[in-house]
């Protein structure tokens, strides 16, 4: 897996037409890039991309994979078709890039990851908020201790759209075309900081309904969670709604809080723990301590870091910051979120991917 040359690592794009292109240019245009072709199966605006990258374009892109044989495959499709053509890339000897989600339903991303480990390359997905100062930050404080013992999550996350968005494309909060609303469309980052930052639950019960807009899937949503430690916590998605996001993380050690601007940072002392404990007055309180989070000093960011991470994992070793394993963790809790709200009953993860499938299924038969 590991590369040790100096040569160009040769990228071929599949969904080049996607609005979201534009975002991927900068990694594209790296000097240890060269982009050999493109896809996709609408011709225009696709054409037009691969007059300007001056590459091939195909509408087929196995014809792409077999001619141009590149080193990464970037996926940049809607989610319903990330599966099927990234197994195709990993098994044509490509690495590959998806964007988020990774996939509609977890048992597509582990059949990716198993692709991706039989082949010996790499799947990497587009969680490019991972790499931010303000999350490494965090990320640095939870596992050095410094929040001590988590005991409760908090996550508020309105995500506002209008009628005008849903008439857009027919395929938006559609079963068929995206395998869920909110959870599938806006969450997808902010459950993947979750899980990167806290780890994934091991129970949940959630609300889901669809309050206001005129779509088949869930607008606005409320999951109860347990981790296996017992720690607890609370997320709110909704796009009927405007307001900051915020999520906030409480230990025994502290509370930090993500939103806007730097993270603010409460410390207790002593930890909570030791105060319980040892403190004589029944109605003590620790003492804090309240300011903003130091940051690291500013490293690659957005689209361009999740670029080259994957190529310092191809060429020197290693796994990708957001590896398929570690993105499937959030496609995992949107699909367990979606599987509670639709039955009324609390799920444990690991989710039963069967029993998920067909029930997505059966969603899909009933909207047609």
């Amino acid at each position: 897996m590991t590369s040790t040359t100096s040569s160009p690592l040769r990228h071929a794009v599949i969904g080049v037409g996607a609005g979201i292109f534009n975002l991927h240019r900068a990694g594209l245009t790296l000097d240890d890039v060269q982009v050999v072709g493109v896809s996709d199966v609408v011709p225009n605006p696709g054409q037009e991309r691969a007059d300007e990258l001056d590459v091939p374009f195909y509408l087929d892109h196995r014809k792409m994979l077999a001619e141009t044989k590149p080193d990464v495959t970037v996926i940049i499709t809607p989610h319903p078709f990330h599966a099927a053509l990234a197994i195709d890339a990993l098994n044509a000897g490509s690495h590959v890039l998806v964007e988020k989600p990774i996939a509609v339903q977890v048992a597509e991303a582990d059949a990716m990851i198993a692709a991706a480990e039989a082949n010996n390359r790499l799947l990497a997905v587009n969680f490019q908020h991972r790499f931010r100062t303000d999350v490494q930050a965090i990320k640095e404080l939870i596992s050095s201790g410094g929040l001590g013992k988590i005991q409760r999550v908090t996550g508020v996350q309105p995500w506002l759209r209008t009628a005008a968005y849903f008439r857009q494309a027919g395929w938006r909060g559609t079963w068929k075309g995206e395998g869920g609303g909110v959870l599938m469309n806006q969450a997808p980052h902010d459950l993947d900081l979750l899980c990167y930052l806290v780890g994934l639950p091991s129970r949940l019960f959630a609300l889901a309904s669809t309050r206001f807009h005129a779509i088949e899937t869930e607008d606005t949503v409320t999951a109860l969670m347990e981790w296996p430690d017992g720690g607890q916590g609370s997320l709110y998605f909704s796009t009927t709604e405007y307001g900051p996001r915020t999520l906030e993380i409480s230990g025994t050690g502290g509370t930090v809080k993500l939103g806007e601007g730097a993270p603010v940072l409460e410390r207790f002392t002593p930890d909570l723990l030791t105060h319980m404990a040892e403190n004589p007055g029944p109605f003590a309180r620790p003492q804090s301590e309240s300011g903003e989070l130091p940051l690291p000093e500013a490293v690659e960011q957005g689209h361009l870091a999740v670029y080259k991470d994957l190529h310092r994992a191809i060429r020197e070793g290693g796994t990708p910051l957001a590896s398929g394993r570690a993105s499937r963790q959030s496609l995992e809790l949107a699909n367990a979120i979606i599987y509670s709200g639709q039955t009324g009953q609390p799920v444990d993860l690991p989710l039963d991917r069967e029993a998920y499938g067909a029930m997505l299924a059966g969603l899909i038969a009933s909207n047609q």
